[in-house]
């Protein structure tokens, strides 16, 4: 009986190597994201403390319901590329989020309309104020 020889192993292709590589995860480490160090940054606290500043008061915009359970509503949506910012956001009772999120070609320009107003100091041309007197 002869014993049986080891094979010996051939050096792989280099193009064979990566053949694969994206079959095996887990042998990549998950790329970090890096936080803003930035001190200008707009966190959520701080565009909500500008959102009240900009509106007057900590209530909702469209019913008036005091906070603090108010929802930072973004105007132009994350899925459009919206952001977080002031000049993005309005604080919505849980009720108004419902509503605008279920008509939002209807809410999405007076919202912004309103944005534009309270920007240029003239809260008495937002589109809001429009609707809550013939509301009234």
């Amino acid at each position: 009986m002869a014993l049986a020889r080891k094979k010996e192993k051939k050096e792989v292709m280099p193009w064979r190597k990566n053949l694969f590589a994206h079959h095996n995860r887990k042998e990549q480490p998950k790329p970090k994201r890096e936080r803003n160090t930035d001190p200008d940054y707009m966190t959520k606290p701080k565009v909500r403390a500008a959102v009240i500043e900009r509106d007057g008061g900590n209530w909702c915009l469209l019913s008036g319901v005091p906070g603090p359970n108010l929802q930072l509503h973004r105007i132009k949506y994350g899925s459009q590329g919206g952001k977080y910012e002031t000049d993005n956001c309005v604080l919505l009772s849980k009720a108004m989020h419902d509503v605008v999120h279920s008509n939002k070609k209807e809410w999405m320009p007076i919202l912004q309309g309103h944005v534009q107003a309270m920007k240029q100091g003239t809260p008495e041309l937002s589109p809001i104020q429009r609707i809550t007197r013939t509301h009234q």
